[in-house]
């Protein structure tokens, strides 16, 4: 069995910003829209997990939406 996922593109050929403009048929803004949106709901995810944690469980720690 190979370690390789034949799945799993390459490190070095996958684009990411290349792979979501195709997504998107090359639309930037429908890509852009789409993020935004995404974004949108992981910040929403975010803020319902923290309200759920108990910062015991964490021991201290509590989830951030800055990214510092």
């Amino acid at each position: 069995m190979s370690a390789e996922s034949p799945l799993a593109p390459e490190e070095s050929d996958f684009d990411p910003i290349e792979a979501i403009l195709a997504a998107h048929d090359g639309d930037a803004r429908a890509a852009i829209g789409d993020l935004v949106e995404r974004i949108q709901h992981l910040r929403h995810q975010l803020s319902l997990a923290s309200a759920a944690m108990s910062r015991g469980m964490t021991r201290g720690w509590s989830p951030s939406l800055d990214q510092s």
